[in-house]
């Protein structure tokens, strides 16, 4: 039996599709999320430090004011040289430290060296992948060759030039999911656990009150010589019980004002009306000791 060279031809109507998935017949393998993640972070991590420690310098050398409008001016600074940095060693076949560590390479989507254009693009559009709550990153671990959002707008793919083991996979995933978790925590530290200044001002609000409740403590001391946990009595004091209820209803958390006194001390303790329900507390000057308190919880 003769040998003959084994030809390919596409079905009828096929050509077309052929040609589409030419560009990723062949050459590297595309990179997974956890690998870009990593990569991502070692590139950014140096300009996000440097940024930081050297803010105090650039104050006293007097590039910048100690305003916050300063503040951005130098982290805006620091986010250009990083953004060309992205585009220097994204283009032309060269790699960002990160990507070199790891054996990345970000190529064209037709598999050629990426220009320093689009390589400038690129890192641009990491804010569009960033401002669309990070789902733009989220991308790579969906889409078609593993493309996030500024990888489509820029024409580009990342690929990876080298396999590696299992332990290496599992090591590289580890890294990722952990300092994912780190930042979600920082965020969420940020965001969400953050006091908002509507917060802080129910939180003053609240240790307001309960300061006006200690300053009729004091006077009631005067009067009667001793601290009272009596609500009903020290509200007498200003004449005007209605007042004094609206405003524990308008800034504290109901049932939860606490006076206690053994009538040389007092503390008084409440929750501000924010969603966490911040305690607050306000206590007597030290006095000397005196029999075992006694405490009344307002209604």
């Amino acid at each position: 039996m003769e040998n003959e060279d084994f030809k390919f031809t596409p079905l009828p109507g096929q050509e077309a599709l052929a040609e589409d998935l030419s560009p990723f017949a062949e050459g590297p393998a595309p990179a997974g999320f956890n690998e870009r993640f990593v990569a991502y972070v070692i590139d950014a991590f140096p300009f996000v430090a440097g940024a930081h420690l050297t803010m105090h310098a650039a104050v006293n050398a007097g590039f910048v004011s100690g305003s916050t409008a300063g503040e951005w001016t130098w982290k805006l600074l620091w986010t250009g040289v990083y953004i060309i940095y992205e585009a220097i060693f994204s283009s032309g076949g060269r790699a960002t430290l990160g990507k070199y560590l790891l054996n990345l390479r970000v190529r064209a989507a037709d598999g050629g060296n990426l220009s320093f254009g689009k390589a400038l693009v690129r890192a641009f559009s990491y804010f569009l992948s960033s401002a669309t709550m990070d789902l733009g990153y989220l991308m790579a671990l969906f889409t078609p060759q593993h493309r996030a959002l500024h990888d489509y707008v820029a024409g580009s793919r990342v690929v990876s030039l080298r396999e590696r083991g299992d332990i290496a996979n599992g090591l590289v995933l580890a890294v990722s999911w952990g300092l994912m978790a780190i930042f979600m925590g920082s965020w969420l530290n940020q965001t969400v656990l953050k006091i908002t200044p509507s917060e802080k001002k129910q939180i003053f609000a609240a240790h307001r009150t309960i300061s006006k409740l200690a300053k009729l403590e004091e006077i009631y001391y005067k009067q009667e010589g001793h601290y009272t946990n009596d609500l009903r009595r020290l509200a007498d004091l200003t004449g005007n019980q209605n007042a004094v209820r609206a405003e524990l209803y308008r800034t504290l958390t109901p049932e939860t004002l606490v006076i206690a006194s053994n009538g040389t001390r007092f503390m008084i303790t409440a929750k501000a009306r924010n969603w966490r329900k911040t305690e607050v507390q306000v206590a007597s000057p030290q006095r000397a000791a005196a029999p075992p308190d006694s405490v009344f919880q307002a209604p």
